[in-house]
């Protein structure tokens, strides 16, 4: 017993260190990361479709440990080649590298670009300062690290500056599956984006000192258009109203430190002093309007940034928003069941274990107690309400905001709203509502747990349990036929069982133990998602790298086109310097389509977001839709020449085709089973 108690007050001082100097060691900690060119994206899945390498001792130092996720295509396929290409296109705002007409690069990804916006993308930096390979490191550890810090700060601020729970938050939000599932390209940056907004707002307009106000307002009006400019609706819309209502509530809570007093100064000092500073009654009006000066300041910073993009950029904005893929698609919700409001247990082990329905990204979850929270706080308000003190009124509106945020999620998700609601609350583009519910269900958890701490009448230890069960009984009821086809059925008992004894610690106010059991779990859950690797010889070290970077280099200005089954080489062609028309296209590329199909005739199929499968055919060039974000190109060889396509990438017997067409080429290299054929185009 001397021992764990040992233990604990340790854990209690190491605790307390690291809070206290928590941004030093973060910048410490990203500034080693980015030396050593660390990183947990999945672009190591090249390394399996492509065999040989060029400096062997260079592949083995690859990764630390962890594995690839194949299923994180957006990432390794997509988001990673695209910002690679930017290198090749000197980071300029339009490109060629992936089209006929030139892509905007501030939509396509919001890739790094030499452009004011990038201010607001502090994560693209690292790309422009050191180029892909310490870039990549850059924008993956500065995102990751970001995350725990911003989450740390919300519930620093939430809870009133509560360490405990604080930490057990930030690993809550940190290492919950849907944020390390979708660590990149868009869900989590939006997140992390709402949550940095809301610390930075709150401090700014609480802070005294001139200086470190001025620069908040600054850094406020940054972020506030990068997060604008992050383009991902379906998360952005829930998070940055959920973040907008807790700022304001805790604003209201805490309006003494903005100069509005709770109570009349007691004494005539008191006033005196008062009039001396500016202030009248209950009111400090300087402080006021130095705050409301500072939010103008950040608006128009925000505003400024914002109207720059959309004047430069509104033709390319008026194509992304007419596609019918997803431009043009309505979300009225209903797409989700009771047990979507509970943590999916499979969440646990998917780290461990592929899902067995969706995959790991769609199935994954944020670990929480929400529906607990839901069952529980009636009887909360009812006794807050009761004690009517000053710190109970503000729990209180606090609560009742996330309450009845949590409410309209789930009406959203479960039963839905009509087509109009949808559009005039723009929830007509939230097609991923569980993700905006379990962010808001992460700090109603924590919310509840700061409650009963504070409030340590409110119930007894009896009560407690029973509700403790009635959550776990109800977690029980939720096991259907794909739960137990994924895991045994005494496993996800076992987890069940897990979760209620953590709950019952916090609960219970063993605040030691509940960490120790919570960050566990979460760490457990999240922390082996990603690997940890170094450098990015998995995209640039294989002889076909090699050959496709020099012949790119010699003939800067001939497009490739990528004809395979894999679906993943396409961009690796882009990542390596060449122009690639079979790249993913974020919005259409019309200058290529009106060659391909003059008359628009199946513009309904390529009028989208499309990654792209293409064959040679004997037959006439045809289009089909193969999936909602891929088309299908079956392109006739004589048609290669209007596309002005001059090298193919291939590992298939193409020459056949070629030979049939007589469209003579020449072999310019064969290496890792995919070859590299010149067009002698007339």
């Amino acid at each position: 017993m001397n021992t764990l108690k040992g233990f604990l007050k340790k854990m209690d001082e190491i605790i307390n260190g690291v809070i206290k100097f928590r941004w030093i060691i973060a910048l410490v900690f990203f500034v080693l990361c980015v030396i050593f060119k660390v990183h947990g994206t999945s672009i190591g899945i090249y390394d399996k479709v492509l065999p040989t390498h060029v400096n062997e001792a260079q592949a083995s130092h690859y990764r630390l440990f962890g594995k690839d996720r194949i299923i994180r295509t957006d990432e390794y396929v997509v988001h990673t080649p695209t910002y690679f290409s930017q290198y090749y296109n000197n980071y300029n705002k339009y490109s060629n590298q992936m089209s006929i007409d030139s892509t905007n690069m501030l939509l396509d990804y919001y890739a790094p670009v030499k452009d004011i916006t990038v201010l607001g993308k502090p994560f693209n930096w690292g790309y422009l300062i050191f180029g892909n390979e310490r870039g990549l490191s850059f924008y993956w550890c500065g995102l990751q690290i970001t995350l725990f810090m911003t989450a740390f700060e919300l519930f620093y601020i939430l809870t009133k500056r509560n360490k405990i729970l604080s930490l057990v938050g930030m690993f809550m939000m940190g290492f919950a599956p849907t944020m390390q599932w979708w660590m990149i390209p868009h869900i989590t940056i939006v997140f992390v984006y709402a949550m940095a907004l809301f610390d930075i707002a709150y401090y700014m307009l609480i802070e005294n000192n001139k200086l470190k106000k001025w620069v908040y307002a600054v850094t406020l009006g940054l972020l506030a258009s990068g997060f604008a400019l992050s383009i991902f609706p379906s998360c952005q819309i829930v998070a940055g109203a959920v973040i907008a209502v807790l700022l304001v509530t805790c604003l209201i809570r805490d309006r003494e430190k903005l100069g509005i007093r709770v109570d009349n100064p007691e004494t005539k000092e008191q006033k005196q002093l008062e009039n001396i500073n500016g202030s009248s009654g209950k009111i400090d009006k300087k402080l006021i309007k130095e705050n409301v000066f500072k939010l103008i300041i950040s608006a128009f910073i925000a505003f400024g940034i914002l109207g720059y993009f959309i004047i430069t950029s509104r033709a390319d904005l008026k194509l992304l928003t007419n596609t019918v893929y997803p431009g043009k698609r309505v979300v009225t919700g209903q797409y989700c069941t009771l047990k979507d409001l509970f943590t999916n247990l499979s969440s646990f082990t998917l780290a461990f274990r592929d899902s067995n329905v969706l995959n790991n990204c769609e199935v994954s979850t944020f670990i929480h107690f929400a529906p607990l929270f839901l069952l529980m706080f009636p009887g909360m308000e009812r006794r807050l309400r009761t004690k009517n003190n000053e710190e109970s009124k503000m729990d209180l509106l606090i609560g009742k905001a996330l309450f009845i945020m949590l409410l309209v999620e789930i009406v959203f998700m479960c039963m839905g709203v009509t087509s109009r609601i949808a559009k005039l609350t723009l929830l007509k583009y939230v097609n991923r509502m569980q993700i905006g519910y379990g962010f808001t269900a992460v700090i109603c958890s924590i919310w509840m747990l700061n409650v009963l701490w504070k409030n340590k009448d409110f119930y007894k230890k009896s009560q407690l349990i029973f509700l403790a069960l009635i959550y776990g009984f109800l977690n029980f009821m939720i096991i259907d036929v794909d739960l137990k086809g994924y895991l045994n059925q005494k496993i996800l008992i076992l987890e069940i069982l897990v979760l209620i004894l953590i709950l019952l610690l916090g609960m219970l106010e063993y605040k030691k133990l509940f960490t120790l059991g919570m960050c566990g779990l979460l760490f457990f859950a999240g922390g082996f998602v990603n690997p940890i690797c170094f450098g990015i010889s998995p995209i640039t070290n294989h002889k076909i790298s090699k050959c496709i970077s020099d012949t790119a280099k010699k003939d800067k200005t001939a497009y490739w086109l990528v004809i395979d089954d894999s679906g993943i080489m396409s961009n690796f062609v882009l990542a390596n310097g060449g122009k690639s028309l079979s790249s993913t296209n974020f919005y259409p590329d019309n200058a290529k389509w009106k060659i391909i199909d003059k008359n628009g005739e199946k513009s309904d199929i390529y009028n989208r977001y499309a990654n792209f499968n293409v064959n040679l055919t004997e037959k006439k060039t045809s289009i089909k839709l193969l999936f909602l974000d891929r088309v299908g190109l079956n392109i006739n060889p004589k048609d290669l020449s209007k596309l002005n396509v001059r090298y193919i990438l291939t590992n298939k017997n193409v020459e056949k085709s070629l030979n049939q067409c007589d469209i003579k080429y020449k072999k310019i290299c064969i290496e890792d089973g995919y070859k590299v054929l010149k067009l002698q185009n007339k």
